[in-house]
C-alpha cells in the first residue's frame, strides 16, 4: 500500500440526527441509537467506546448501510445511504470488519479469501494480484499468503479479514470489536496493525471498543452510552473524566488507574498519563526530585 494523505478537514462519514430501532412495534419502539450527530473526517482515527448494548455495533452497521436510519441521515461523501441505489458504493467506500474472525473467512487459503471481495467487485486478475499482496504486506501477513486459513490463531485470522476489506480499497474501515475473542497477543498484534493502517498509510479508521487501551492512539473518543453521545474528546480529554466513563460502564485505562491509585496515596502525579512509556518517565521524574 502506498501512503496517502494524513486526515484532512473532508467529511468522509456524517450521522444527522439518526435514530434506528430493530423493533417492529411502533407502539413500545426501544431504539439502539437516538439522535446521534457526528462526522468522520478522511485520514482520521476516531475511537467509539462504550459498554456492551451502548449502541457501538448499530454504528457500525449503520455506516455502510447495512441498516438504514429509523430517522436522521448517514451520508458517505454525500452518498445517502438510506438510498437502495448508493449501496454498492457506499460499501466500496467503507468497509467493516467484525469481532469473529471465523464468521469472515471464506477460503481455505489465506490470498484467496483476501481476493475474495475484489472479485465480486469484478476487479481485473491482475489489479486483484497486486491488491492482495499489498494488502497482506500492510497487515504483516504476506509470509503466510499460502497458509490453511483453518490453522492461523485468532489474530492471524483477524488481520486476514482486515486485508480482504484493505483489498478491496475502501477510503474508511470500520472495525466492530475486532479483538474481543482474542487472547493478549492477538489483541496487541490487530491493534498494532490498525493503528499502523491510519498512521502510515493514511486510512480512516473508526474503531468501535470497550477495551479502554485500544483508543489511546486515536485522534478522537467518542463515547456513547443507551443509543446516545455522552462525550467526545481526544483520548487525554476523555479519559481524565473517571466519574463520567463510570457512569458510562466504563473504567479507565490501566495506566491511568495506577496514577488515580498514587494521587490517592498522596504522590503528585499527572492525571492524563495514557500509555507505558509516559508512565515510566513521570515516575523516574518524581523519583529524581526526591533524591
Amino acid at each position: 500500500m502506498d501512503k496517502i494523505n494524513a486526515m484532512t478537514h473532508e467529511t468522509l462519514i456524517e450521522f444527522s440526527n439518526v435514530s434506528f430501532s430493530y423493533d417492529e412495534d411502533e407502539e413500545n419502539i426501544k431504539y439502539a441509537v437516538k439522535d446521534l450527530s457526528f462526522t468522520v473526517k478522511k485520514g482520521e482515527f476516531l475511537a467509539v467506546l462504550g459498554k456492551n448494548g451502548s449502541g457501538k455495533s448499530t454504528i457500525a452497521k449503520l455506516a455502510n448501510s447495512i441498516c438504514v436510519p429509523s430517522s436522521g441521515k448517514v451520508f458517505v461523501k454525500g452518498l445517502d445511504t438510506s438510498n437502495s441505489e448508493n449501496e454498492i458504493e457506499v460499501r466500496k467506500k467503507v468497509g467493516v470488519v467484525f469481532q469473529n474472525p471465523d464468521n469472515q473467512i471464506v477460503a481455505s487459503i489465506v490470498e484467496e479469501d483476501v481476493a475474495f471481495g475484489p472479485e465480486n467487485l469484478a476487479i481485473d486478475p491482475k489489479e486483484i494480484r497486486t491488491r492482495v499482496d499489498d494488502a497482506l504486506n500492510a497487515v504483516g501477513m504476506y509470509d503466510r499468503r499460502f497458509s490453511e486459513t483453518h490453522r492461523l490463531s485468532g489474530g492471524q485470522k483477524q488481520r486476514v479479514a482486515i486485508a480482504g476489506i484493505i483489498a478491496m480499497r475502501p477510503e474508511c474501515i470500520v472495525l466492530d470489536e475486532p479483538t474481543a475473542m482474542l487472547d493478549p497477543k492477538g489483541r496487541a498484534d490487530v491493534i498494532k496493525t490498525i493503528t499502523a493502517l491510519n498512521k502510515d498509510f493514511g486510512v480512516t479508521v473508526v474503531l468501535i471498543t470497550h477495551f479502554m487501551e485500544e483508543a489511546i492512539n486515536a485522534d478522537r473518543v467518542m463515547v456513547v452510552n443507551d443509543g446516545r453521545i455522552f462525550a467526545v474528546g481526544t483520548p487525554r480529554e476523555i479519559f481524565i473524566k473517571n466519574d463520567l466513563l463510570k457512569g458510562c460502564g466504563l473504567e479507565l485505562p490501566d495506566t491511568a488507574k495506577l496514577c488515580e491509585e498514587l494521587k490517592k496515596s498522596g504522590i503528585s502525579i499527572k492525571d492524563d498519563i495514557l500509555t507505558e512509556e509516559e508512565f515510566v518517565r513521570e515516575i523516574v521524574k518524581l523519583a529524581k526530585k526526591t533524591e
